[in-house]
């Protein structure tokens, strides 16, 4: 397997934000089907949504805030 991903030369932080960009962005998703591009977008980001209310909601139950 080889790794298509651009250089990864920057800090540990900025790489971690490009490959979480390309990720959300679908890029690993195939080019030829736009439909399956923007399904798998959305899906990416109501899953982000739904993880920082769980985490929200977690974090009112501890009632750490």
């Amino acid at each position: 397997m080889t790794d298509k991903r651009p250089d990864d030369s920057g800090t540990f932080f900025s790489s971690s934000l490009a490959r979480a960009g390309e990720h959300f962005a679908a890029k690993d998703a195939e080019k030829a089907d736009g439909v399956e591009r923007w399904a798998t977008r959305i899906g990416r980001g109501l899953s982000l949504i739904a993880f920082i209310g769980l985490a929200w909601y977690f974090g009112y139950q501890l009632k750490w805030w």
